[in-house]
C-alpha cells in the first residue's frame, strides 16, 4: 500500500490519474538547459513544462507574442547604430511593418485579418509615440538584444537583454520592454539578469571592445521594465544579497524537480484557462497521449513551398498597398479626415529631409565641431539644425549637398463601427 506521502512513480499513478512516463530534461554536457520563462511556467504549472519543454507538444501562436516580437524587432533596429544619426521614424515603422508582414494572421495567432490589421496600427501610434517621448535622449547603446548562456550550479542559464547601458567602470543598466497590459511588474525577472550578468565573463570583454576599459567585474546598477504603450518605466535599484540568494534557492527547487521528473499537475483558473494542453491534461480529462499528439515535422521541401506561396501573397498585397498610397499621394488632399463606406483615413502631408550617406553627415559634423552636438540627434534634428541661425553657412551648404527634400503623405485608416 503506497504512503500517503509517496511521490508518484514515473509512469505510474498520479494525483489525478495515470501519468506518461516523463522523458528527459535538456541536458548538455551535464547541464540542465535553464531560463526564467522555463522557471516561471514549471511553477505555474510543473506538467505543462513537461508538454511544452520535454515532449515539444505544439502550441497555438498567441497573437500578443507576435505584436511583442514586431516591437521588439522595430527597437532592435532603432538602437543597432553605433554613431548618430539615428533612423527616422519612418524606417522604425517600416522595420515593423517588415517584420510583422513575416508571418500571416493567422500564423501570428489572429482569427481575423482585420484584428491584425487594428494591432498593425497600434503598433505604429505606439512606435511613433515612444521616438517622440525618447529621441531628446538617443543615444548609442552598449548592447541590444544581448543573449547569452552562463553557467552556475549545474545550469546554463540563458538570458537575452532587449538593452544594456554601460555607465562606466563595469557598472550597466539594463532595460526589458513590455509591450502588454501596464499591470505592476514584479522584479523576479530582473533577479535572473543580475544574478547571471554579473557572472558573465564575456561582458567584460564588451566592455574593453567597445569602450577600450579594462574592469574587474560587472555590476548591476539599475534594471527596469519599459512599458512602451505608455512610455512608463518601473525602475529597481540592484538587490542586495539576501534578495539574490532567496531568488536563487527558487531557481534551484525548480531545477531539482525538472531533474527529478516530478511534473504533477497544478490546475487552476488562471493557468488552466488559456492553457494549450488541455487534450492531454489528466487533471481536466485528458485522455490523450503526446506521443500520438508529436507528429513528424513537415518536410524541408513543404515548408519552403509554403513560405514561398505566402511571401508571394505578401508581396502583392503590399505592390497593391502601395500603389493605392501612391494615387492618394497623387490626388492633392489636403491634410484631414477622409471617409470611405468602411473605412476613415486620416491624410497628413509632412515635408523632411533625408540624408542618404550617414558616414559623409557623420564627416561634415566632425570638420565643423558638431559631432557632439549631434549625438543625441536623429535625421530630423539635423534638418533642425539646417534651421539654426548659429549653423556656419559652409556647413549648411555641405550638409545641404548630402541632403533630398521630400514631402511624405502619411495615412492612417480606421474601421466605421458597425462595418
Amino acid at each position: 500500500m503506497k504512503k500517503k506521502n509517496d511521490a508518484p512513480q514515473p509512469g505510474g499513478e498520479g494525483l489525478f490519474g495515470d501519468l506518461p512516463a516523463p522523458a528527459a530534461p535538456a541536458v548538455k554536457d551535464g547541464l540542465l538547459a535553464f531560463s526564467y520563462s522555463k522557471m516561471s511556467l514549471y511553477e505555474e504549472c510543473p506538467l505543462k513544462y513537461k508538454f511544452k519543454y520535454i515532449d515539444k507538444l505544439k502550441e497555438e501562436p498567441k497573437f500578443y507574442f507576435a505584436f511583442g516580437s514586431a516591437i521588439h524587432a522595430a527597437l532592435e533596429f532603432l538602437y543597432s547604430v553605433r554613431n548618430p544619426p539615428f533612423p527616422t521614424i519612418e524606417e522604425v515603422c517600416e522595420a515593423f511593418r517588415t517584420e510583422w508582414s513575416s508571418k500571416s494572421y493567422l500564423e501570428k495567432g489572429y482569427r481575423t485579418q482585420a484584428k491584425s490589421d487594428d494591432d498593425y496600427q497600434k503598433g505604429l501610434l505606439m512606435l511613433r509615440a515612444y521616438y517622440e517621448h525618447n529621441r531628446a535622449r538617443f543615444a548609442p547603446p552598449f548592447l541590444v538584444e544581448y543573449s547569452t548562456d552562463v553557467e552556475v550550479d549545474g545550469l546554463l542559464v540563458r538570458t537575452i537583454s532587449d538593452r544594456i547601458e554601460h555607465l562606466g567602470n563595469g557598472e550597466i543598466t539594463i532595460i526589458d520592454y513590455k509591450t502588454g497590459k501596464d499591470v505592476k511588474r514584479q522584479p523576479d525577472q530582473l533577479h535572473m539578469y543580475q544574478k547571471i550578468t554579473e557572472l558573465d565573463p564575456r561582458l567584460k570583454e564588451k566592455i574593453a571592445e567597445t569602450y577600450g576599459q579594462r574592469v574587474s567585474s560587472v555590476r548591476i546598477r539599475e534594471l527596469l521594465y519599459y512599458h512602451v504603450p505608455t512610455n512608463k518605466e518601473y525602475s529597481f535599484a540592484r538587490a542586495d544579497d539576501k534578495e539574490i540568494g532567496g531568488f536563487w534557492e527558487r531557481v534551484l527547487g525548480v531545477a531539482e524537480g525538472i531533474r527529478g521528473l516530478k511534473f504533477d499537475p497544478t490546475p487552476g483558473e488562471r493557468q488552466c484557462s488559456w492553457c494549450d494542453f488541455k487534450a492531454f491534461c489528466p487533471a481536466l480529462g485528458g485522455t490523450r497521449s503526446p506521443a500520438v499528439h508529436s507528429a513528424a515535422p513537415d518536410k524541408i521541401e513543404a515548408l519552403v513551398d509554403r513560405y514561398g506561396r505566402l511571401k508571394e501573397k505578401m508581396d502583392e498585397l503590399q505592390a497593391e498597398l502601395d500603389k493605392v498610397a501612391a494615387d492618394i499621394g497623387r490626388a492633392g488632399l489636403k491634410a484631414g479626415e477622409y471617409s470611405g463606406a468602411s473605412f476613415t483615413a486620416q491624410i497628413a502631408r509632412t515635408p523632411k529631409w533625408e540624408f542618404l550617406k550617414r558616414d559623409a553627415v557623420i564627416d561634415v559634423l566632425n570638420q565643423f565641431d558638431l559631432y557632439q552636438k549631434a549625438m543625441n540627434v536623429t535625421l530630423k534634428g539635423i534638418s533642425d539644425v539646417l534651421d539654426s541661425p548659429e549653423l556656419p553657412e559652409e556647413a549648411r551648404k555641405k550638409l545641404l549637398d548630402l541632403a533630398v527634400r521630400k514631402t511624405v503623405t502619411e495615412i492612417k485608416v480606421a474601421r466605421k463601427p458597425g462595418t
